[in-house]
Parts: structure tokens; sequence; C-alpha cells
């Protein structure tokens, strides 16, 4: 990591997802597109799990998967909070896809 990459602070991207496996293959494409050097995806969600999807190896050592199957998205968040390593929490619905930069 080269010294500006480390004065920038880490970002766990928390992605809720539930029984849109479609959205959720192409948010995942999407966080894979990302032009950051410090980041890791948190997916809470129901299943399939991104283990069903043909990530690059890039994206899927930086991803992390917890199964959560209730249709409650303030309790999904706060799930995902609770995974999330990062300096920063970003939430990404599964319907949208983020820019790459």
């Amino acid at each position: 990591m080269s010294p500006a990459q480390a004065d920038r602070p880490t970002v766990s991207v928390v992605v809720l997802s539930h029984r849109r496996p479609h959205l959720l293959r192409r948010v995942l494409g999407g966080m894979a597109q990302l032009d950051y050097p410090a980041f890791e995806v948190v997916v809470v969600g129901d299943l399939p799990g991104p283990d069903a999807y043909a990530l690059p190896p890039a994206l899927a050592a930086r991803l992390r998967y917890v199964a959560f199957t209730e249709p409650n998205i303030c309790r999904a968040r706060n799930i995902g909070i609770e995974h999330a390593a990062g300096d920063v929490i970003a939430f990404c619905d599964d319907d949208a896809v983020p820019e790459p930069d």
C-alpha cells in the first residue's frame, strides 16, 4: 500500500438483499469495478449467497456474507454494521450499482 493509500479510511460497503438474487449479482458486479484501495463488502441477505456467483477473486477476497432471511431492513442494517470492519460504513441497496470512483 502506498503512503497516499494509507491515509485513506477503510470503507465497509453493506449491501442488503432479500429475495432478489438477480439484483445482488448486478450490484456485486459494480462492486468489483470500484476504484478504491481499502474497502470490503458485507452482504446481508438470504440465499443464494455470493458463493453462487462467479465473482472476481479480488472481490471475493473482500467479501463477507451474513445470512439473514427476515424481511426487516433496520435489523439487516444493524447486522451489517456489526460485521463491518471499516472506518466508514456505506450502504448500497441491491437495486443500485455504485460508480467506480
